[in-house]
């Protein structure tokens, strides 16, 4: 068991787990999205961060884009990105089986840095995350408009 990313602690572990806990809401709302609208798939993100190693996760902010690619694009998008043939074929089967209402798969990428993840017994469903995103849709919204109502306390 890997112990949590924090600064306080002076761990120096993987910066993945921390991001997913951080974020988990939001890929499972891009992994719920994307299975509604194109079928089996993974959520690519893309992490801009240039030091992923010697954050405070819990306040920092980690600029990241996600995307989903449904199972149709992802063996030439993942060769693409260097993954061995053998692991490919192994995806490939994870991707036919895996249950999108309980589990997802996740592609981090971090520069040249690819790290592919059978995400099961989440904490968060991806469908819950996909509610709960939508039922707090202005916190997770960041608009001018929405940034600027906060500013000035307004609702």
């Amino acid at each position: 068991m890997r112990l949590p990313v924090d600064v306080w602690q002076r761990r120096d572990t993987t910066w993945q787990a921390a991001f997913i806990r951080e974020n988990l809401l939001s890929l499972g709302h891009e992994a719920w999205q994307g299975y509604l609208t194109q079928g089996r798939g993974l959520v690519v993100c893309e992490v801009a961060a240039p030091d992923l190693t010697c954050l405070n996760w819990r306040q920092a902010v980690v600029p990241y884009y996600l995307h989903y690619r449904p199972a149709a694009i992802v063996y030439p998008y993942l060769k693409s990105r260097g993954l061995p043939s053998d692991v490919l074929d192994h995806l490939l089967k994870v991707l036919q089986t895996y249950t999108p209402e309980r589990e997802m798969l996740l592609v981090l990428n971090h520069g040249v840095a690819v790290e592919v993840d059978w995400l099961q017994n989440l904490a968060i469903a991806p469908p819950d995350c996909y509610r709960q995103i939508g039922d707090r849709w202005e916190e997770f919204n960041l608009t001018l408009e929405s940034v600027r109502r906060r500013q000035s306390g307004e609702p």
